[in-house]
């Protein structure tokens, strides 16, 4: 792992920053060159500050001081965010066994207790498992983070509906106010939100959520998420000949878990068709 100072020298560097630019108004270029070789070390705020005016989260830092490899806690959380469906008992299993090699984490016991939910396999006992880390410890949490956001996205199908869309509000609100640069997670609470205000037959509502996923989804390239927010809208919109050409498309695409869902609530709201 490199030092705090020649991290800061590689990232300046590779951005044409000068030790000038970076210093100004923070600390002196001799304090900063010194940092830079290791012969100072700079107070928590100004360590903070300069990677901030570098343009990179701490995460980013962190991951590029460690020679671009993620570290063992940070490996475990990518890799349950990137678990595709709750049945890959498997990987599951994997997660939970090096979930154990690290202790007196906060993060990796919520982690865990995800994990024990996906494992059940059913929806009363994961809920069991994921409300009281909702309770304790996400719910208590006035500025979430970015971790706090991607946990909300994957446990999401435990709560009822007027919480689902409280913190689908909340989150996207955190998302355009801090992170930005988050587009595919807001475009997933829009799609989210909308679908359950679809389920609860407000249709007007759920227009503008669709509008701004569909938006997002062009922006990041997610043509299956981007038909699927098409697809819903064309249900809002009572226009069946857009719902099923949106249908057909996934299914070329062969994005087939987003077209049966798609398909599942064309039927479930073929009276909307009908409607003059």
């Amino acid at each position: 792992m490199k030092t705090f100072g020649e991290t800061i020298q590689k990232i300046r560097k590779s951005r044409g920053i000068t030790q000038a630019e970076l210093s100004n108004n923070l600390l002196n270029r001799t304090t900063l060159s010194k940092i830079e070789n290791s012969l100072e070390e700079p107070s928590y705020q100004n360590a903070s500050l300069l990677i901030k005016r570098l343009g990179i989260t701490q995460e980013e830092f962190d991951y590029i001081r460690n020679n671009y490899n993620l570290s063992p806690k940070e490996q475990i959380i990518y890799d349950t965010l990137n678990i595709a469906y709750n049945s890959q008992n498997q990987k599951i299993d994997s997660l939970l066994k090096r979930c154990q090699l690290i202790s007196n984490d906060d993060d990796i016991q919520m982690i865990t207790s995800i994990l024990e939910a996906f494992k059940t396999g059913n929806i009363i006992e994961a809920r069991k498992i994921i409300i009281p880390v909702w309770k304790h410890r996400i719910s208590k949490i006035e500025n979430w983070n970015i971790l706090d956001l991607y946990v909300l996205n994957m446990i999401f199908f435990v709560f009822d509906e007027e919480t689902m869309i409280g913190i689908s509000n909340r989150a996207i609100d955190t998302i355009e106010t801090k992170y930005p640069f988050l587009k595919s997670l807001n475009e997933s609470f829009a799609l989210n939100k909308a679908a359950i205000l679809v389920h609860k037959r407000k249709f007007s509502e759920a227009i503008p959520d669709l509008q701004k996923a569909c938006k997002l989804a062009r922006a990041t390239c997610r043509y299956d998420k981007l038909f699927l927010a098409k697809g819903r809208l064309a249900i809002c919109q009572k226009n069946k000949e857009e719902a099923v050409k949106c249908l057909n498309t996934l299914k070329a695409m062969e994005a087939l878990d987003v077209y049966r869902g798609l398909q599942t609530e064309i039927k479930e709201f073929a009276d909307r068709f009908n409607e003059n």
